[in-house]
């Protein structure tokens, strides 16, 4: 199994929007495009925040130097 990224999840993001912009969908279409596309915007958010907490774990050291401590992800699963 392939480990997702935020790439991918952006791109099933774009391609869900594209659909209903598109709006040749049925009402159902629609529905289930919209649903998948707040999912992907879920999983993109989640990439973002994790991306967020990395960044910030940059710490300036005694001498006033940037040094990177290890980032520990608590959680198992995005979504």
């Amino acid at each position: 199994m392939t480990e997702k990224t935020f790439e991918d999840a952006l791109h099933h993001l774009e391609e869900a929007v594209n659909k209903l912009e598109n709006g040749s969908l049925t009402l159902e279409e629609a529905m289930t495009s919209f649903e998948q596309g707040i999912r992907w915007s879920r999983e993109c958010h989640q990439f973002l925040e994790k991306a967020e907490k990395r960044i910030e774990m940059i710490l300036k050291d005694e001498k006033g130097e940037y040094t990177k401590t290890e980032f520990i992800d608590d959680q198992t699963d995005c979504l």
